[in-house]
């Protein structure tokens, strides 16, 4: 019995242990899980932002790569721009030479005309002359005329007056008795 008492007594200190050693090692497996579910969950954002980088770079390598055809239909619309440019630029050439005589002739046009153009300035300056000379003229002559118009003014106005002396003295003779001069013949005879 005692036997028996001692292997229970060993069996349940074995098991007491046992279940510390499994208690132990389930609490180290708790802990383990839940680091493993921490470093899970980062794991999982770190993908979900990779996951987005990955789509921000592929919008972004699709627009340069629609960025890069625009680039290059413009590089052909230029080189053709170019080979249009380059014949226009041959044509100009060749039409170079009759424009440069037009030009010399049109210099020479211009020289001439400037000539006339200087010796109507020199006219034109005479003539500006001549007509400064005519209103310095014109204003003398005008108050000469003024002067002669008063001149005439006052002489009309005396003549004026000298009539009514005139007839102020004839009045006044005619009115007045006097006696008749004698006729001198009365006594010739």
């Amino acid at each position: 019995y005692q036997r028996r008492v001692r292997e229970a007594v060993v069996s349940t200190q074995s098991t007491g242990d046992l279940y510390e050693k499994q208690s132990i090692k389930r609490s180290i497996d708790t802990d383990e899980i839940a680091s493993l579910k921490y470093k899970n969950s980062k794991l999982q954002e770190e993908i979900s932002g990779v996951n987005d980088s990955l789509l921000k770079e592929k919008k972004k390598s699709k627009s340069y790569l629609a960025k890069l055809a625009d680039t290059d239909a413009d590089l052909s619309t230029n080189r053709a721009n170019e080979t249009l440019l380059r014949n226009k630029l041959a044509d100009v050439e060749l039409t170079k030479d009759s424009k440069s005589q037009e030009v010399a002739s049109l210099r020479k046009d211009k020289n001439l005309l400037l000539d006339q153009v200087i010796d109507l300035q020199s006219k034109l300056d005479l003539k500006n002359s001549e007509v400064s000379s005519l209103l310095v003229e014109i204003d003398y002559l005008k108050s000469k005329v003024s002067e002669l118009a008063s001149e005439a003014r006052l002489n009309k106005s005396l003549e004026t007056r000298r009539w009514e002396d005139i007839e102020n003295m004839a009045e006044k003779i005619h009115r007045s008795p006097s006696p008749r001069p004698r006729s001198p013949y009365k006594y010739a005879a």
